[in-house]
Order: C-alpha cells, then structure tokens, then sequence
C-alpha cells in the first residue's frame, strides 16, 4: 500500500515518525514523507522519500519576535491544554475556549495553512491508501479525506490534544443557552470546506490514533489507540570512539534536548550549575548540551551531540529535560532516569517514569544542582529504581514493534479507507 507521513517541519516530529515508516518501507510498502521545504534534508538524511509542500511556516521567527509566546510555547503553561488530565469540575470551559482562541491563529494557523493546497493535491495526484499526521497537522485528515485514505494521528506524547478536545466539546455541549463558539472545530472546518470536506471530529482526532507508550502514561479519553512500541531514531549520529569503552566509574547522561535552544526560549535551568554538583560524585558525567563555556571538570565530557541510543546502555542514570525521545530511549534500555520536566507534555511523560518507580521528577522551576545530584545519589544507592526501569523496559517490549504493527495498520487501512472527494 502506499502511505504518506504529514507533518509540519518539526525536527523532532520526523524522529518520532521516521520507525514506523523505515518498517513499512522494509515491509515493501511505498512511503512517503510529506513537509515544508526546511525539514526536507533532515527527511531525506534519514533515508526516507521527501515531497516538500507548500511554503515553510516561521513558526521559529515569530516566536523570535514575540518573547512572551516562545517562552509559553516551550513552558508548563500553555492554555489550553495545561489543564489536561485535571479532575471533573476542575477545568472551566472559558478557559479552555480561550486557550483555543489564542493558539489556534499563532500555532495551528500557521503551521497547517502553508501547506494545505500542496498537501491536498499531492493527496489527489498520489493516491495514499493512508495518511500518517502528527497531531498539529490536521491538514493531514482533511487531505486524507479529500483522496478517500484512511488516516491516523501519530502521537509524540502524552495525548494532550485528545483530551482537551474531548473535555472541551462535553463542557460545550452543556452551555444553558446552547453551544458557543468553537475556535478550532470553526477554523478546522473552513479549512476542510475549501477542499468540499465536511467537518467531524475524525478531522481533530484521527480514525485511530498510533500510541507509542504503554496505557499508564495515558490520559483518560475515549479514543481509540493503536499501541506502537516507541522506535529509536537519533538523527545523523556518528558513534564517537570513547564510548567504546566502559566507564570506569558510573556514567551519568546529561541531556536538555534540541529543541530548547533550536526553537524554544533555552534551557531552564543552570546547566553549569548542574553539571558541577553532579561532578562532585563519585561519577563519570557525558553533558551533551549547547554553549558551553570555561573550565570542564576533570571527571566531566561536555559535547554538543552524542547519539543517545549510543550512550544511555553505557548509564548508570540519565538526567533530562523530560522529552517524549529521551524518555523513550532511556527506557528502552531500563536505565533509571530523572527528569527536570519544563514543557507541558514532559511533565506527564516524566510522571509517567516515576509512578513505574524508573525515575524521578523535580519540578524545573527553583531546582538547585544539589538537589539533581542528590535525586542521581537515590537512583545510583537504590535498587528499586532499577527494577522499576526494568518493569517499564518489559512494558515497553509487550507491546507492537514498528515491524510487528505493519499488519495490523494494513487491516485499519482496508477498514477505514473511502471513496475520495470529488473536486468542487
């Protein structure tokens, strides 16, 4: 069958997809990866068949503009989907609606509009049989729909956007005077008219959603979700000689991400700090993080990149900023981690790690570089971490590899598939 992958260039988006569509390519599917022209090299590096759509979006030189924006975007709060798994009476419909307000011009706008001519007419020339969207790209669905493929949103965590939407459309459908306005099911649903497509909720959600992590990092929602076991993908890497060798003394990873300094408003906390008290240990530090400068302690290796799939079976323990890719990856190979989770969607997949008892989580805001290092002293002294890194590795392994999951996408793909839109 022939399956298109649609996402809006986002580097770390692409990682998260480029398993599932190296499987169906090994499967002898044909795959295609379609985005705006930036992410294009970063496709085809990864082996992958690129089709550039439309116009690149400037999401990273309008939160350059705007300070107060790049630092929600990459923070905790980001209404509306901050609110995500909080308990019945405890989320205010206002505030939902007002959050759908203010992100769907400045985020979902702008990312999906550049593309969205482009992606429907490839749709009509190609002829997907299914359509694979990250869960900004909703222009995925509508070009799904247009050509008749069936189509899945591809989670890259925690499934907040399911959530919220679904709380949302219930605290809705209670208004006394009738439903008020829904911001993003109205611009959703002029984007799909332009292309004869009538709105539903299949255009928000997905005919089912690809899950890649196991159900106890899920929020409660109704959508069906399709278990993919996390793939590892760490870009371009090149294994440096170093780690040939084994530690002579517990290796501590330190990682914050990419993402943080490529688009976000940096790191959130001192890394300088961090770095020195867990060199205090008696312990080998890797620091794999951006800007470095002055001195590095004698027991300390500062590098701008390192393939995490390279390094974290050599850890004794992983400290990281919370990312779904990280998070992944370390548990893959059941190292204890701890987590300084500053964005939205980390602070429940780090959550998630701590309640298999395979981590911890400090809150980012006022941490110390005492306090890490004394969270790595637990993670190295107790073995209960370990065994819960274990516990969440076996959780892991049970379910669908990207390979095993290609038939059962081929049956979701004959079940779903329809009839293509005829062009107005």
């Amino acid at each position: 069958m022939r399956v298109l992958f649609a996402l809006y260039a986002e580097k770390t988006h692409l990682y998260i997809q480029v398993p599932l569509a190296r499987a169906l390519v090994a499967a002898g599917h044909e795959v295609r990866v379609a985005s705006q022209p930036e992410l294009v090299p970063e496709i085809t590096r990864a082996g992958l068949t690129a089709v550039p759509v439309g116009r690149d979006h400037g999401m990273g030189r309008l939160l350059a503009m705007r300070p107060e924006w790049k630092s929600r975007f990459g923070g905790a709060s980001l209404p509306p989907f901050d609110v995500a798994g909080a308990a019945e009476g405890e989320v205010d419909l206002g505030y939902l609606r007002s959050g759908y307000e203010e992100v769907v011009p400045w985020w979902f706008r702008l990312v999906n509009d550049p593309m969205a001519d482009d992606l429907v007419e490839l749709c009509r020339s190609w002829e997907p049989d299914l359509v694979v969207w990250e869960p900004g790209t909703f222009v995925g669905a509508v070009a799904a729909r247009v050509c008749g493929a069936a189509h899945a949103r591809m989670t890259w965590g925690v499934d907040f956007f399911g959530w919220t939407r679904e709380r949302f459309l219930r605290l809705r459908a209670s208004e006394a005077q009738g439903p008020g306005p829904d911001p993003l099911g109205e611009w959703l649903a002029g984007l799909a008219g332009r292309y004869g497509v009538d709105f539903d909720e299949e255009l928000t959600e997905g005919q089912f959603t690809l899950d890649q992590l196991p159900e106890p990092f899920r929020l409660e929602t109704s959508i069906p979700y399709v278990p993919v076991r996390y793939g590892i993908y760490n870009g371009p890497s090149v294994v440096p000689r170093w780690l040939w060798e084994r530690p002579g003394r517990p290796r501590i990873g330190f990682t914050l991400g990419l993402s943080a300094v490529e688009r976000l408003a940096g790191y959130a906390v001192s890394v300088p700090e961090v770095v020195e008290s867990l060199a205090a240990l008696d312990v080998e530090v890797v620091a794999a993080v951006r800007g470095w400068e002055g001195p590095v302690p004698p027991n300390v290796r500062v590098t701008d990149f390192v393939p995490l799939a390279a390094l974290v079976p050599s850890c004794a323990a992983v400290v990281h900023h919370g990312g779904f890719g990280t998070i992944g990856t370390t548990a893959l190979h059941a190292t204890p981690q701890l987590s300084l989770p500053d964005q939205m969607d980390a602070i429940w997949l780090a959550q998630g790690v701590s309640s298999y008892g395979a981590g911890i989580d400090l809150p980012v805001e006022g941490v110390s570089g005492d306090a890490v290092a004394a969270g790595v002293r637990r993670l190295l002294d107790e073995p209960s971490f370990t065994a819960g890194a274990r516990r969440l590795r076996e959780d892991l392994h049970a379910m669908p590899s990207p390979a095993d999951a290609v038939p059962r996408l081929v049956e979701l793909t004959e079940h779903h598939r329809r009839g293509p839109v005829v062009a107005a």
